[in-house]
């Protein structure tokens, strides 16, 4: 193999262990915002349906009881309006509001909380309240 190339594996491997480096230092909670996000610019009803704690709280323009999956699924155009998921697509997940009950994604009305239903080793975010109501 001629140097130059060595230098190029080289400098390619490290690129490769900085981006995993890095990709181990985003906080387990900002990875998962970002995957709700990617999930809502989607539409993907069974990511989310699988990352929702049930019964689902749900406070919206009307009354829905959101008891398991399926219900979700069948609901979903009518749980996510275009202000809620404008809220949460604008969310910066790096600066997410967090309290004793979890994690709100979204603003003022419209958003999304999350709890982390894991122990401290095994983080385990579910979705367990969707507020879409001025």
């Amino acid at each position: 193999m001629t140097s130059a190339i060595k230098v190029c594996l080289a400098a390619g491997l490290a690129l490769l262990l900085t981006a995993a480096s890095r990709a181990d230092d985003i906080p387990m909670k900002q990875t998962f915002v970002a995957a709700l996000q990617q999930a809502m610019r989607t539409n993907d009803t069974g990511w989310l349906a699988n990352h929702t704690r049930f019964p689902l709280r749900y406070y919206g323009r009307r009354k829905i009881d959101i008891r398991n999956k399926a219900s979700f699924i069948k609901n979903y155009s009518s749980i996510i309006g275009v202000k809620l998921r404008t809220a949460v697509l604008a969310q910066d997940p790096a600066s997410v509001f967090e309290n004793w009950q979890g994690l709100m994604v979204g603003d003022g009305s419209y958003n999304i909380w999350v709890h982390n239903e894991g122990d401290g080793l095994n983080e385990r975010y579910q979705i367990i309240t969707i507020n879409d109501v001025e």
